[in-house]
């Protein structure tokens, strides 16, 4: 047997909730996600391209002519400066004692974006707002040179792939049962 019927939600009656806060939280919540799936997409963003290059450096390896070589050049340029973007996002901690990730850029934003997020019924504290305000420029200049990489470099090299004809698949030449 199913009942259904509406019904009312109040308030602990022993606490005292401004809802004025509680919207002004949600607000600063929704805005610092942002910045933190921003985060995660680059994060992808570098992944997907590195296994990317990859490949083709796997590939290219078959084969041993001028145009491969120059791309294999081009492709270790754009793996060495992919490697400097994620050790700015999250630095390589080193092989003993206790990592310290804490100067790594996604750290920051989690560290600023959990402050935010964390603030429950209480207005945002002054500390996560300033970490956060902290954040969002050094997030800027890294998405600016971010950006630029992709636009610039990354397409440079798919025109290049493009005209020396690279693909993954070689011709295909029917067989014949003799």
């Amino acid at each position: 047997q199913e009942v259904s019927q509406p019904f009312t939600v109040k308030s602990d009656p022993r606490l005292k909730i401004d809802l004025e806060v509680l919207k002004a939280n949600r607000d600063k919540t929704k805005e610092a996600m942002k910045l933190s799936r921003l985060m995660t997409q680059v994060s992808q963003q570098i992944q997907q391209t590195q296994k990317a290059i990859q490949t083709v450096q796997d590939f290219s390896r078959s084969q041993r002519n001028p145009k491969m070589m120059e791309l294999m050049k081009t492709a270790r340029e754009i793996d060495s400066k992919l490697k400097e973007f994620s050790e700015t996002l999250n630095p390589t901690p080193p092989k003993q004692g206790i990592a310290d990730r804490s100067a790594g850029l996604s750290s920051q934003v989690n560290s600023a974006v959990s402050g935010i997020s964390g603030a429950g019924i209480e207005p945002v504290s002054q500390a996560a707002q300033v970490r956060y305000e902290k954040v969002k420029p050094k997030v800027s200049a890294f998405l600016a040179k971010f950006n630029d990489f992709f636009q610039k470099d990354v397409e440079n090299f798919k025109k290049m792939l493009q005209d020396a004809g690279f693909s993954l698949f070689g011709p295909f030449t029917p067989l014949k049962l003799e």
